[in-house]
């Protein structure tokens, strides 16, 4: 079980001056980019009551449908050249050392053109990316902002950075949720929801449009499914993961979370 305590100071530092390299050092595919994962929360929500924990990798949106006639070198030959390890086994997992510590990057894409759907990966100017369900519609509406911080081998800088609306987010956290289990994908999406700038009705309002779309539909069901009661995975996974021991509190957590995740999904007819 992977829980708060597992995500220190250091590794989270180290991960952000990763994302903050990636974007500097892929910058002719900047279009062609978009930040989902675990890192989104915080660059979404940038005033929330409560900050959030951050990630300890990185996992990068790939559009493998118009990214061909992007550049004139592979993204691939960029990473390594830039000391980034690809995975022998996983070819879409490139690692970064930084300060000893070791931060994963995934490139993602969507499931649709390119590969054949039984196929796991997309593959594009050589390089492997993964497939990852609900990815393909990280382009449709996509966030730009800017970051700043330290670069892995020292020196601070800016950069411009593309992120997976709200709308992305919950749609492939919601989809990870059904498909493994790992706790923080709970508690990213409880996390949203109770910090979304202007409460839940405006979170409501926000998701609505989008209802109908099918990946999103499908998404949001898996997650009514998970926070179905108090006692269900998606609930306990959030007092797990803020490490919650004492009875009563769990008990409460789990009820809060419940409570906010169902009155979102009823709002929106699930």
């Amino acid at each position: 079980m992977v829980t708060k305590h597992d995500y220190n100071a250091e590794q989270v530092a180290a991960a952000k001056s990763v994302l903050l390299e990636l974007m500097l050092l892929l910058g002719e595919y900047h279009d062609y980019l978009v930040l989902v994962g675990g890192w989104v929360p915080e660059f979404l929500i940038p005033q929330p009551r409560e900050p959030h924990i951050g990630s300890i990798d990185v996992d990068l949106a790939v559009d493998h449908r118009a990214i061909t006639e992007a550049g004139y070198r592979t993204i691939r030959q960029l990473l390594l050249d830039r000391g980034y390890k690809q995975d022998v086994k996983q070819p879409f997992i490139f690692r970064r050392e930084v300060n000893s510590i070791s931060v994963e990057v995934d490139l993602l894409a969507g499931e649709y053109g390119g590969t054949g759907k039984g196929r796991r990966h997309q593959k594009i100017l050589d390089t492997h990316l993964r497939k990852a369900r609900g990815c393909d519609i990280a382009f449709d509406d996509p966030e730009t902002i800017q970051i700043e911080g330290e670069l892995p081998d020292g020196g601070l800088d800016t950069a411009s950075i593309k992120i997976a609306s709200i709308e992305t987010f919950l749609c492939m956290k919601g989809m990870a949720l059904d498909g493994r289990l790992k706790e923080k994908d709970a508690w990213d999406i409880y996390y949203c929801i109770r910090e979304f700038p202007g409460g839940m009705d405006a979170l409501v309002e926000r998701l609505r449009p989008r209802v109908k779309h099918g990946l999103v539909k499908e998404a949001l069901e898996k997650i009514a499914v998970h926070f179905a009661s108090p006692e269900h995975r998606g609930p306990k996974h959030v007092a797990d993961f803020e490490e919650v021991t004492d009875l009563e509190e769990r008990k409460a957590i789990q009820r809060d979370a419940y409570e906010r995740v169902h009155y979102v999904l009823e709002r929106l007819g699930f």
